[in-house]
């Protein structure tokens, strides 16, 4: 970690303050460097990159401290290497350095950058074997991209975050996707106000046939969100950020618990079908949750046996014990487990049997491609397995007769798409089943 010595900027000496173990100018150096060059006006132009190293905390974990140090060391001394004398380096935090360079041309640093990661390729030493780290370099120009320190700052990890999901490892920052990442945090604070005022999040329902018997047994609820000022927003704009979020759980219980509201009045109008609520894999890592989840089947006085719970088979890998436990308890308590987007992950062959489900959802990819032998085949052999292994099979995306008269022949036991009815509000639904 860096010096715990602070030095006011009046009395920093000339070559500022250097990290001990890289021998690198520190976080309060490269603060007073920037403030000459760019409040100062030293500097009309420059750029900033930020280097992240993926490896040192593991380092850390497995060797202790001595280690980690002597690592730092040496990716110090081979940024070093190439940064001189094209630009100053410093050391920012346990896996963090910054280079600044005072030119702008694209094409220039770009070639630096590959330079920069093509040395941080080669191997170190750690415990006397060869250890290799992964870098992520973000680059922000000011005043371009920015036209203060810190916001210049936030520019290049912002771009160093951008980085992860490039091909190259590193990435320039880019005003358009840094705009929607805001507006999409923008986003997270009014859905925590209407979750918590109760107000814009409604659920639809989405009707699930048998496909002997076109009756339909079951409504698959689904997250709404008229926002305010926005309208409505699709559920592919919001919802893959809220899983990421604290925000998943509560937004499920409102989920769950209007849907269980609903179906307590269609069971008194004769309606016997089930609802299936959809649980994000993010959910598995609350400790506590089934007993969030118990709290609205008790409060509702609702059976757990007429509800049954959705799940990516990625999202049961990702954690496979806890999900399997307490999938497991759930449906001991009388809920069915559906796995859903069957098809799309790694492990449906080989983990089926073993895992504690009674429907598999087959992805809408492949009932779209139907009309396809290769389509033809997967949910032809999707649907023998699920037969074999006593499993109910849904066929989800349903969009044509084509697919539907497929799907029967094919032995789909369930359908679920537009073609056979759009998710509806409560009363619209009330007057499709003729309640």
């Amino acid at each position: 970690m860096t010096t715990a010595t602070t030095v006011s900027h009046r009395d920093m000496p000339e070559d500022g303050i250097k990290d001990s173990r890289t021998n690198l100018p520190n976080r309060d150096s490269f603060y007073f460097d920037m403030r000459n060059w760019i409040e100062k006006g030293v500097d009309k132009s420059l750029v900033l990159l930020v280097v992240d190293i993926d490896g040192v905390e593991f380092v850390l974990k497995t060797f202790g401290p001595g280690e980690r140090d002597t690592l730092l060391g040496q990716i110090g001394r081979t940024l070093q290497g190439v940064s001189e004398p094209e630009g100053k380096l410093y050391y920012i935090t346990q896996n963090r350095f910054t280079i600044v360079l005072s030119r702008g041309d694209y094409r220039q640093v770009k070639k630096y950058v590959q330079g920069c990661l093509s040395a941080l390729r080669e191997p170190f030493e750690v415990a006397g074997i060869a250890y290799h780290v992964q870098a992520f370099v973000g680059i922000s120009h000011y005043p371009n991209h920015a036209k203060t320190i810190s916001e210049l700052v936030r520019t290049a990890v912002f771009a160093t975050h951008q980085a992860r999901e490039s091909e190259y490892n590193f990435e320039t920052f880019d005003l358009k996707s840094d705009e929607e990442s805001r507006f999409r945090f923008s986003l997270m604070l009014d859905l925590e106000h209407a979750l918590e005022d109760q107000h814009g999040i409604r659920v639809a329902y989405q009707p699930q046939v048998d496909l002997k018997t076109n009756k339909c047994i079951g409504v698959e609820a689904l997250c709404r969100w008229n926002h305010s000022t926005i309208g409505e927003i699709p559920p592919g704009d919001f919802l893959p950020f809220v899983e990421q979020t604290p925000l998943m759980l509560p937004l499920t219980e409102a989920i769950l618990s209007q849907g269980l509201q609903d179906l307590t009045t269609w069971r008194l109008k004769g309606f016997d079908g089930e609802l299936a609520v959809n649980l994000s894999p993010s959910l598995f890592r609350l400790s506590r949750l089934l007993d969030r989840l118990l709290e609205h089947f008790r409060f509702s006085n609702m059976p757990m046996g007429n509800v049954h719970f959705e799940i990516t088979e990625t999202g049961i890998m990702d954690q496979p014990n806890r999900a399997i436990n307490l999938l497991s308890e759930m449906r001991r308590r009388g809920s069915r487990i559906a796995v859903d987007d069957f098809g799309t992950g790694h492990s449906s062959l080989a983990y089926l049997a073993d895992l504690p489900i009674d429907i598999i959802k087959i992805d809408k990819y492949f009932i779209q491609n139907l009309d396809k032998p290769w389509g033809r085949a997967i949910v032809g052999a999707a649907s023998t397995l699920a037969e074999q292994l006593d499993l109910v099979t849904i066929a989800e995306g349903i969009e044509t007769e084509s697919q539907l008269e497929k799907c029967k022949e094919l032995g789909v036991t369930v359908g679920q798409g537009f073609y056979l009815a759009r998710p509806m509000f409560a009363e619209d639904l009330e007057e499709w089943l003729g309640l």
